[in-house]
Formats: structure tokens, sequence, C-alpha cells
């Protein structure tokens, strides 16, 4: 059980950055996310930000809170996490939000909503998704879908030395956005993107196609995060990949 002094002592070292960690325990190397993305930046001399899925703000929160202070375009489909997202980056001006899904080409399709929204996506689920809590379809919303590089110019225009980083989290549709990107592509110097070692989606790609895919583009591993496990065997279902291009 956690104390009120362990709390206080929690929230007084994480406002400065810091944590505390019981070793013993099987602690998820997701805290480290924000430190690695903070250091990969900072050596790619990142400018933006392309935040895909990014449903309520969450990942832009955590770039910021891990020190990166360039711009962050963040874009999700659904309504009602959009206007949630949008309310969150208001004050941060160089926070941008657009209201719409990346894919493979520009049309207008229907997105499965998820009891818990954060697991929504174009695909349907497989079996396994059971084993997560609210993963079940309780509705379609039409969304608009347009390809990363046909909005690509858009985006850079206003950069006179764009360096950008592509974040992926569209629940097993990655491929699909990255197939709609490969114009831009040259452009985009690391990726982070959720990978699937047992598919919660039919149809989506598992780890290995992927990871062999970014390697056939020039992405290479600079990091790995589990994201969601089985709750009674412990084995990962997903992952969070950091890639940085080989070349640089």
């Amino acid at each position: 059980m956690v104390t009120p002094i362990k709390s206080a002592f929690r929230a007084l070292t994480t406002r400065f950055g810091y944590g505390v960690f019981d070793l013993r325990k099987d602690q998820s190397p997701a805290v480290f996310l924000g430190g690695h993305l903070r250091a990969l930046f900072e050596r790619l001399d990142i400018n933006c930000v392309i935040d895909v899925g990014a449903n309520v703000g969450q990942y832009g929160s955590l770039i910021r809170r891990a020190g990166y202070a360039g711009r962050i375009l963040s874009i999700e489909p659904l309504a009602e996490a959009y206007a949630a997202l949008r309310q969150r980056a208001r004050s941060d001006q160089r926070w941008q939000t657009m209201n719409l899904a990346l894919g493979e080409k520009d049309e207008t399709r229907l997105f499965n909503i998820f009891a818990a929204d954060d697991l929504s996506s174009f695909l349907v689920p497989s079996a396994h998704m059971a084993h997560l809590d609210n993963s079940f379809v309780i509705r379609c919303e039409a969304v608009t879908v347009r390809r990363l590089a046909s909005i690509f110019a858009d985006i850079v225009s206003d950069l006179s030395n764009p360096r950008l980083f592509l974040k992926l989290d569209t629940q097993g549709y990655d491929l699909q956005v990255v197939n709609g990107a490969t114009d831009c592509l040259p452009q985009i110097l690391g990726i982070q993107s959720e990978l699937a070692v047992i598919p919660l989606y039919e149809g989506a790609a598992d780890h290995l196609e992927m990871l062999a895919y970014y390697r056939h583009l020039g992405f290479y591993p600079t990091g790995i995060f589990p994201v969601a496990k089985d709750r009674k065997t412990g084995h990962v279902f997903e992952f969070d990949a950091v890639f940085a291009r080989r070349d640089m």
C-alpha cells in the first residue's frame, strides 16, 4: 500500500523530473521513453514532431515534460477525442492539431470506436483483444483520411530546415500510414511505431514484418518499450519501437 509520505515524495521527485522505483518489482521500461526521446531529438536536431493517432494529447504532453520545445503537430480523427486534444494544446503556441486520419490514400471511411477509445481503429479486433479491458466496438464514425505525402508541404511550409520525427500510434494501421508517406520519408529522420507481437486487430502486420520493413526503409531501432501485456501470462502484445535513420 502506498502511504501518504510515499505519495508526497513521489510527487515531489516527479516535479523535478526524477522517479523512485522498487527494483524488486516488474517495472515497465516505458517510464524511460520520455528521456530516450529527448536524447534522440537532441541528437537528430528535431524541430517538428508529427504525432499521428494523438487521441487526447498524451504523447504531446509526454515530450513536453521531457523537455522538447519544438513544433508538435498532433493528428486525431475522432471528434470527441479531438475536442479534448485541441483543448489540451490550446495554451501551447507551438502545438498544432488536425482533425483527420492518415492512411494509404485520400478518402472518407468508417472508423471503429471502442469502449476504450484509445483502442479505436480502422481494423476490427482479433480474438486476442479479449484480454484487454473495454476492448469492444460500440459504434462507427466516418472520418477523413489523407496521405501524409499529400499534406506534407503544408506541414513544413514555414520551416527553413525541416527535421522531422514521425510518431505512429494508429492501432494496427501504422503500415498503411507509412505507405502513404513514401514521397516524404527522405525528410523524416526518426520514427516511433507501435508494433504487434500478437496482433490485436485482424489484418494487422506483426512486429517481424514491420521491423523488416522499417529496416528496408533505412530506419534502425534505438529503443523498445512494451505497451500492452497479457494480464495472466505477462507476454507482450505490443511494444513501441523508436527508430532513427542508420545513415544519421
